[in-house]
């Protein structure tokens, strides 16, 4: 990337990117990119996280953090906050495929990856609901919340809604 430096292991072909050199590339960006940080995407991209264990900074010898990168990118960011970061080979080139290279120190923050918990959190939900109810009628549900939610006075059509409830079970 240009103006930013990152030493490449020639073993290995990960790299590592000091924090003070990020913080000033970042910083000498023209218009100072304005993070988006974006969660998710829809289509997801496998890349093998071909480490599972520790992964200490070649900076400080800390224990680096993982942070999971999200939007649909399947690997982790190993980040140590007074160092730097280790994107192991390829995870640099996809981050940048998804125009989040200059967003490292938003993925790495504990309210991005707060977030991709939740997120993962509400996609275990809704795969339970589809496994009891089916795709289809979780659809059609979710369509009539997303049309009851834009009434006027919800508390009304709630007391309806409830009373049409009772009324079918009472004919069954």
């Amino acid at each position: 990337m240009p103006g930013l430096d990152g030493h490449k292991c020639p073993t290995t072909g990960g790299v590592w990117i000091d924090l003070v050199k990020y913080w000033e590339w970042f910083r000498a960006q023209p218009g100072f990119p304005k993070p988006i940080a974006s969660f998710e995407s829809p289509i997801p991209v496998d890349i093998e996280d071909d480490h599972e264990g520790t992964v200490l900074s070649p900076r400080t010898g800390r224990i680096m953090r993982k942070c999971r990168a999200g939007s649909g990118l399947g690997f982790r960011i190993d980040y140590e906050p007074s160092s730097g970061f280790w994107l192991d080979k390829g995870e640099f080139d996809s981050l940048r495929s998804h125009n989040l290279h200059d967003e490292l120190h938003l993925i790495c923050s504990p309210e991005y990856q707060l977030e991709l918990v939740r997120l993962r959190s509400d996609r275990a939900e809704q795969s339970r609901f589809e496994q009891r109810l089916g795709e289809e009628n979780c659809e059609r549900i979710r369509s009539f919340a997303n049309w009851f939610a834009q009434l006027n006075d919800e508390s009304i059509a709630m007391t309806y809604l409830m009373a049409c409830i009772e009324d079918e079970r009472d004919r069954v």
